[in-house]
């Protein structure tokens, strides 16, 4: 949550369920049906649900909020409703929606799953199709759903009219959503099912067991109860960096930056340079002499340069660094109590620095291998070594030996900063016994 907040977000901390690892979207819907059947199960209710990517950029809310009222009319009346977006261009990175003709019966939708208890509002299937006084009801049978196609394919969807983009935004009542899982995915459900929403640990166990399919593939592509309505208003697919130089402010020359590394623009060089994209976190200074159409990412981790009309082939380059330690030792790693990041690393030491979240603490632990030195850098921080308790500002230290239990912990409002010294014979990161921890990790 914290880091949400961080990112101008800011959620109950009950309603965010953070996946163990990527393992798709029909894990990750699975796993938010599992958690509202808990919720719901003592309140005999049987909501909406709204299944939204997160790297979506809608300008014309009006029209978007008055397409998702008629998605939700059609998931009263028992249907799953994708959102296909009206096409502007003949496409080949995203899938289509072939619409069919239009609904006319209600399905047997609203009645419940085992897993929730019926709903006051139940429907029988063959029912007139009930339509809300606020949204008229639009919606389509889906024909079927199409793998992103060829340039000419693309071309032809254009012009007939029928086919529409694949948002992979879903609609349908709860008790729906889980149906469709078992009648169409019952490995994932019956799996999702055994978690109790609390468990973290068990949850892990259970999500590694998952296949790693799309909600597309598990559901939607064989459930008799797929509709479609359709959205014409702005709409942006943020998932390549082709789509963000789209969106994005421009100079004079074509060149972009995403707004929120505006603060690195004085670091881009540009001679005789146009239609760049340039993302940096780094704030490394890159000069672009004499290049057209680029695409150039630059994180701690890696550096990206890419030629306009690739961003589909980032996933091959990420394959290609599979077992690769790149991909899973990271430069900055992000934990509940806050975050690290390495500055250097060689066979015996480690050097990083620690930033603790107010009213946070790391677990109390201890390392077989190694042994650690903390400097604070900024704040006061407690450190617990051994049992006893030592409070720190800023410059002072103090020294772990191999072996100690040890915990830090920020009392304060603001963040604390401490630089780490770690030395040993081994200093990776499963180098941990943790003896006690606020997040369940023990």
């Amino acid at each position: 949550r914290d880091h949400l907040k961080e990112g101008g977000l800011d959620f109950p901390l009950e309603n965010i369920i953070a996946e163990p690892e990527g393992k798709n979207t029909a894990a990750a819907i699975a796993l938010g049906m599992r958690a509202i059947s808990l919720s719901c199960a003592e309140k005999n209710a049987n909501p909406s649900v709204f299944v939204f990517p997160a790297d979506h950029l809608i300008k014309d809310e009006a029209k978007f909020i008055e397409a998702l009222k008629k998605a939700e009319t059609a998931s009263g009346n028992g249907y799953i409703t994708s959102l296909g977006i009206k096409p502007y261009r003949a496409e080949t990175g995203y899938g289509y929606i072939k619409a069919g003709e239009k609904l006319r019966t209600c399905l047997a939708g609203r009645q419940a799953s085992p897993f929730l208890r019926t709903s006051p509002f139940s429907i029988k299937a063959g029912e007139k199709l009930r339509t809300s006084p606020f949204s008229p009801f639009s919606g389509r049978e889906v024909e079927r759903f199409v793998e992103k196609p060829s340039a000419a394919k693309a071309q032809q969807f254009l012009k007939a009219g029928s086919y529409f983009w694949n948002a992979g935004i879903f609609v349908a009542s709860a008790s729906v959503f889980i149906g469709e899982f078992e009648n169409n995915a019952p490995a994932i459900w019956n799996a999702v099912r055994k978690w109790d929403g609390k468990n973290g640990r068990k949850l892990d166990a259970i999500y590694k067991k998952l296949p790693s399919i799309s909600f597309d593939y598990a559901v939607m592509e064989k459930t008799g109860k797929a509709a479609v309505v359709v959205y014409d208003g702005d709409w942006n697919d943020l998932g390549g960096w082709d789509s963000v130089y789209e969106v994005t402010s421009k100079d004079k020359n074509g060149n972009a930056l995403p707004p929120q590394t505006a603060s690195c623009r004085k670091n881009v060089i540009s001679l005789d340079s146009e239609n760049n994209l340039v993302y940096s976190t780094t704030g490394k200074i890159i000069s672009l002499i004499g290049v057209q159409d680029l695409r150039v990412a630059s994180t701690d981790d890696a550096l990206l340069i890419m030629g306009q009309g690739r961003s589909q082939d980032v996933k091959k380059a990420v394959e290609k660094l599979k077992g690769d330690e790149a991909l899973v030792n990271h430069i900055r790693v992000r934990r509940p109590w806050g975050s690290f990041k390495t500055l250097e690393r060689a066979d015996n030491y480690k050097v990083k620095v620690i930033e603790i979240l107010p009213g946070r603490s790391i677990s109390l632990q201890k390392h077989a291998r190694r042994s650690e030195e903390w400097l604070v850098l900024t704040g006061q921080v407690e450190v617990t070594l051994d049992g006893k308790i030592y409070k720190l500002k800023e410059d002072d230290r103090i020294k772990i030996p191999k072996g100690a239990s040890h915990r830090l912990t920020n009392r304060r409002r603001r963040k604390a900063k401490i630089l780490e010294i770690a030395r040993g014979s081994y200093i990776e990161e499963d180098d941990i016994i943790r003896l006690d921890d606020d997040f369940g990790r023990v």
